[in-house]
């Protein structure tokens, strides 16, 4: 590390964002020695470390000098943006194996995504995969919505996973609604969620369940104490009537001044699709829509 790290260390005091930069850098360097594309969990384990033995230096804190939450966030962003636009920026192709497996996933050709275009699985053949996709149809045609929690689905839906990603890569990329007739079960959160995992190595919602927990309550904190903001005040004050997450996605709206029509759409609870669409004025860009 520069001898300006080493420094700050010693001291017990925290380096410049230059020199942090630099030792980001660095550590990034040293990680992909072992592994190109470091996971987001590997990348937790070394930052927890560095903070577990150089909280001074490293470690997120409040001015009282308490650490927020476990108080590695910033640096595990900082690490983990790195090795990405490392990726990103010199095209390398990267592996990962499936987790408790020996087996590689396909090629990280696309920013973000393990899986951005997989081939057929071994034991398959283009037509039995589209076989698969017409099970998938003739389930729902039969049992609707419900038919989402069963085994078969969900293995279905793994299987024709490679089909799907092609025919939603495909150019001119298709409709929502060309989708939606051929895979009608995807537009369902347990399915959307397992092709999202699927696609990126991530639980979409275990990610932001544990962001809101780790994160959550320093964030509220620090608005409590330092906020002028008086929409940031008014969002605050009902604070015991609201869910932690859309608190947070609140404060964060008012703290940039962006509006929450933005990013959130609200919907009466019971409303399908079809209502939604009639009944609200839905924006070209993507918006989260709410029921009740």
């Amino acid at each position: 590390m520069p001898s300006e790290i080493r420094s700050a260390i010693s001291a017990g005091k925290r380096p410049k964002p230059a020199e942090r930069r630099q030792m980001v850098r660095i550590l990034v360097d040293e990680m992909r020695r072992f592994e190109l594309c470091p996971t987001r969990a590997q990348c937790l384990t070394v930052c927890q470390k560095i903070v577990r033995e150089y909280r001074n230096s490293f470690g997120d804190k409040f001015p009282s000098g308490l650490l927020i939450g476990g108080g590695y966030t910033s640096l595990l962003l900082q690490v983990k943006a790195r090795v990405e636009n490392v990726n990103h920026e010199s095209s390398i192709v990267c592996h990962r194996a499936k987790p408790n497996t020996g087996c590689k996933r396909g090629p990280t050709d696309i920013y973000g995504c393990v899986r951005f275009e997989p081939q057929l699985p071994s034991e398959e053949t283009a037509d039995t995969i589209e076989t698969k996709r017409q099970r998938l149809v003739d389930i729902y045609s039969r049992e609707g919505n419900a038919g989402v929690e069963k085994e078969e689905v969900r293995k279905l839906m793994e299987t024709s996973f490679c089909l799907l990603r092609q025919q939603i890569n495909s150019t001119p990329a298709p409709s929502v609604e060309e989708i939606s007739s051929l895979w009608p079960y995807l537009f369902h959160q347990m399915s959307i969620c397992a092709h999202f995992q699927l696609l990126t190595d991530i639980d979409a919602v275990n990610a932001f369940e544990m962001s809101i927990k780790e994160c959550g309550k320093a964030i509220l904190e620090s608005f409590r104490n330092g906020s002028k903001n008086e929409k940031m005040k008014t969002v605050l004050s009902q604070a015991d009537n609201t869910e932690m997450a859309h608190l947070l996605i609140n404060l964060l709206l008012s703290h940039f001044q962006e509006h929450e029509d933005g990013l959130v759409l609200h919907a009466d609870v019971a409303a399908s699709s079809s209502d939604v669409e009639k009944t609200l004025n839905l924006p070209g860009s993507p918006r989260l829509i709410l029921l009740g």
